[in-house]
């Protein structure tokens, strides 16, 4: 179990500098945008959906790592005042529902990825293809069910302190 643990906090580790450079890109990107639009007089026509685009591919990549860490948000006002075996169960069943949203999720997204990739659609203005930023989030929710139902099997984060 340690080894999925290790390879599983490395994999989702990963995909978190993948996310901090999306937000390096973006301050790039609007740097650039920046001294174009005051020193040349020429701003680049891509910058506002690219920025998007990086921001959404930004927060997706970063929910696996979220989930892996225990660094997403809970309301735990009930769950405190359960015993150990309460608080087990619930631990149990709030992973298994966040499994199903990320399914349902994926499923969905992953239709609208196919259809995206279909008819090779292109962002408005600056024609940028969005086949690869919209197949990231089916994915990224993939994985994130697959380490929600993992998470599941470890005791929950009161009786743990180290992610994973």
């Amino acid at each position: 179990m340690q080894a999925i643990d290790r390879a599983l906090l490395l994999a989702t580790r990963g995909l978190l500098a993948l996310s901090a450079a999306c937000c390096a890109a973006i301050l790039g990107l609007v740097v650039a945008a920046v001294v174009m639009r005051y020193a040349v007089a020429a701003p680049f026509r891509f910058t506002e959906e690219l920025s998007g685009l990086l921001l959404s591919a930004m927060a997706f990549l970063a929910l696996p790592f979220a989930m892996a860490g225990n660094a997403n948000i809970r309301v735990t006002l009930v769950t405190d005042k359960l015993p150990p075996l309460g608080k087990r169960i619930a631990w149990f069943l709030g992973q298994c529902i966040m499994v199903a949203f990320c399914a349902v999720f994926a499923w969905e997204g992953w239709a609208i990825a196919d259809f995206t990739l279909m008819l090779n659609l292109m962002s408005e203005q600056a024609r940028l293809p969005l086949g690869p930023w919209v197949v990231l989030m089916p994915v990224s929710l993939g994985v994130t069910g697959l380490v929600a139902a993992w998470v599941a099997l470890r005791p929950p984060p009161a009786e743990k302190a180290a992610p994973l």
